[in-house]
């Protein structure tokens, strides 16, 4: 049945059930009797309620209607008879309540009327997600109501799996249901829209704000989004360039089977009239700024609501509010929704690195702390080059480079290889975190491939700069002091990297934040892979003594036992730190793809002495050998 034929019949329905109530409740007596197969409205088997009008019968300007039922016009068995349901006797209680509360029994009805049309409308669009997850992204778009009434049916979907985890108390059921819980709402995240799946991944980066099968569930949303082809991408990419003709003014080929498809856009290939060269192109979906700044409005507000709750100050152990990570949320997620942003980030990447077209050997303009210019990065990674000039805000154009997926990369590629492309990768960012100050904060699977050079070496290539970050200096810096701390496993020079970055609060108690590290230095919850980074001849700070370490232990001995969850209570977590996480916890799972041994901080060490400049890094571990020994001596 259509929209429009449950309204009619919903609204007939109501009519005829007020109707009744209202006569019945004040100026006519009733006698009943049973009549069989009467009408289309009511069972077969119905009560007719036959007028009878008396004297005394008490009057009212609600119920002055007796010469109506003459002209009722679901009157069956005669002018003087109306069937009603055969629950509708005079008997049952309903009858009573409804004569003694008209107007409150027609406002539960339509209430119910209303709920049954919602249900309705709610089966047929999860009829059409079933074929087409992106079936009602754009009647969201025009409809705010329907994706708000979307949103509270994920609450009443997901309470079922709440009940069962707070009622279960096995810790395989309860992984169980939080994995199933996780998959649910990462399917209606994923029908809500893309401002909705965004917020699901940028969530997911904040440790211990979503539980760990909830965030492996929103990392792998991207890969879920289905694309649009044939007319549907032409008409995509007509509105992406300003119309039909600008459109072909630009691009002499097209083909409209896309490449990849993500929450906000497409990629195509297409090849560019001008030059004949091929460029790949991503179009924007339609209405993404309209539906933020709805959808973003109201979920601030919600925001702030939920802030003002005694319990929600704290966000995942770490000191900060909702209102604070929508607003980060928003900064980011208006910006790539502007492909303009988008070419701008992946041109500075570019010049960071050194990388030219078709992966040619650049001017590089990231420095190394002693100022020297950094060598180009063009022998061991490459991303495409952008075409600013006709990019616009929902279209963005870029070289055309075809890789190979990294995760595909183990049955094409020797273990040395797979070697390389993960320290490249670790490599990458350490420059990105340390120097350059700038990095992607998306380096999942989609975004890596792997490309074969002439001489049969192994490049790897970085997609998609939307999601981009940018570090102050003193951040950078206190980033590559910490790696140093860790690799050194120098609890004291941790602590002061903590401070540097900017991450502890001002009442922070540092003895027990020193013995917490030192604590995880030893139990080996910290580590790095020193026979390794040995072999790759990174030289460490000389470990303790014997009894400089008893008395280390017996200086911090009453504090060493320190609680987990007392210790992040001195943590306050800057936007900033969010995405590196994010990044780091993305790039391990694919460096752990290539090279099962892999962590960043044991890839990353060797490169070090690049990040600071070979008279830097000279000075640096000469003051280390120094201390070390002023340290032995003293003892």
């Amino acid at each position: 049945m259509s929209r429009r034929g449950v309204t009619v019949w919903s609204l007939l329905f109501l009519f005829v059930f007020v109707f009744s109530v209202i006569s019945s409740s004040t100026t006519l007596a009733f006698s009943t009797t049973t009549v069989t197969r009467h009408g289309f409205l009511f069972p077969r088997t119905a009560t007719v309620i036959k007028k009878n009008p008396t004297k005394d019968a008490p009057s009212s300007p609600i119920g002055r209607t007796n010469n109506l039922w003459n002209k009722h016009p679901f009157t069956f068995s005669s002018s003087s008879a109306l069937v009603v349901p055969k629950w509708f006797r005079s008997t049952s209680p309903f009858p009573s309540y409804i004569r003694q509360h008209p107007w409150k029994s027609t406002l539960l009805l339509g209430f119910v009327v209303v709920s049954m049309m919602q249900y309705f409308e709610a089966r047929r669009a999860r009829q059409r997600q079933a074929l087409d997850a992106t079936s009602e992204w754009s009647r969201y778009a025009q409809n705010p109501a329907a994706r708000g009434r979307a949103v509270m049916m994920i609450g009443l979907r997901l309470l079922p799996y709440w009940l069962r985890y707070k009622l279960t108390f096995d810790k395989e059921k309860k992984k169980q249901v939080s994995t199933q819980s996780g998959r649910v709402f990462s399917d209606e995240l994923l029908k809500l829209g893309p401002l909705y799946i965004k917020l699901g991944q940028i969530f997911s980066c904040r440790e211990n704000l979503l539980p760990t099968a909830w965030v492996a569930a929103m990392e792998r949303l991207q890969d879920r989004v289905p694309a649009q082809s044939g007319e549907k991408a032409l008409e995509l990419a007509y509105t992406a360039a300003s119309g039909k003709d600008k459109f072909e003014q630009l691009f002499d080929e097209f083909d409209d089977v896309p490449l990849a498809a993500a929450s906000l856009g497409q990629v195509h290939r297409a090849t560019l009239r001008a030059t004949g060269a091929p460029v790949a192109m991503k179009l924007q979906r339609p209405n993404l700024r309209q539906i933020y700044d709805q959808d973003l409005a109201l979920l601030t507000k919600i925001a702030s609501m939920v802030d003002k709750l005694p319990t929600t100050r704290d966000v995942g152990g770490v000191s900060q509010s909702w209102t604070a990570i929508f607003d980060d949320a928003k900064e980011i997620l208006y910006r790539e929704i502007d492909y303009r942003d988008e070419a701008e980030n992946a041109a500075r990447f570019n010049r960071d690195f050194g990388l030219g077209l078709n992966g040619t050997v650049a001017t590089t303009e990231s420095q190394s702390l002693d100022g020297e210019p950094l060598p180009s990065a063009a022998s061991w990674l490459r991303a495409p080059a952008v075409y600013q000039n006709i990019s616009t805000e929902q279209l963005l154009v870029m070289e055309y480079v075809p890789s190979l997926k990294i995760t595909k990369a183990t049955n094409q590629t020797t273990l040395a290889q797979r070697e390389e492309l993960a320290n490249s990768l670790a490599r990458t960012y350490l420059r990105c975190f340390c120097t350059n100050r700038f990095f992607s904060t998306d380096p999942h699977p989609g975004n890596l491939g792997v490309e074969f050079t002439a001489d049969k070496d192994v490049r790897l290539v970085m997609y998609d700069f939307g999601q981009a970050c940018e570090l102050q200096t003193p951040q950078a810096e206190g980033i590559l002091n910490v790696i140093e701390a860790i690799v050194d496993m120098d609890s004291d020079k941790c602590v002061d990297a903590f401070e540097q970055m900017g991450v502890l609060k001002d009442n922070a108690d540092l003895v027990k934040v020193r013995a917490k590290v030192q604590d995880n230095f030893e139990t080996g919850k910290i580590t790095v892979q020193r026979k390794k980074l040995k072999q790759r001849g990174y030289q460490f700070k000389e470990k303790q003594s014997n009894n400089e370490t008893a008395t280390t232990n017996n200086a911090t001995a009453t504090t060493t036992k320190v609680k987990d969850s007392e210790v992040m209570g001195f943590f306050t977590l800057p936007a900033e730190y969010a995405f590196v996480a994010r990044a780091l916890t993305q790039m391990d799972g694919v460096g752990k793809t290539l090279d099962p041994d892999f962590d960043f901080i044991s890839s990353a060490a060797p490169y070090i002495v690049e990040i600071k400049g070979a008279s830097n890094y000279l000075q640096d571990e000469w003051k280390k050998w120094l201390q070390s020994v002023k340290k032995q001596l003293k003892v």
